[in-house]
């Protein structure tokens, strides 16, 4: 099963990656996750961030994910940054 991870967007670092807030940590995990991580996006369901790589832009990312409470599914982590698919969060909160 996948790790997945929940938290608030702060952070923009690149076009592809900004600080997660952890928040909540799926029961079941295989890692743990401190209450800030960095986090790289290999794939995004994020409303108005565009699907095409070669379109991503720190300010566009900055506006779909700052203060926005996001779901990191985990893939893995490199050099101390976690590679995840991105999405926001569903009403409910997860």
């Amino acid at each position: 099963m996948t790790d997945i991870i929940w938290g608030n967007g702060s952070q923009v670092l690149t076009k592809d990656s900004f600080v997660l807030n952890v928040t909540h940590r799926k029961n079941g995990n295989k890692e743990n996750y401190s209450d800030s991580e960095k986090i790289k996006i290999t794939s995004a369901d994020l409303p108005g961030f565009p699907h095409n790589q070669q379109e991503w832009a720190p300010e566009t990312l900055q506006e779909c994910i700052k203060d926005a409470f996001l779901k990191c599914e985990v893939d893995r982590r490199e050099e101390g940054t976690l590679l995840a698919k991105v999405s926001h969060s569903g009403v409910g909160g997860y």
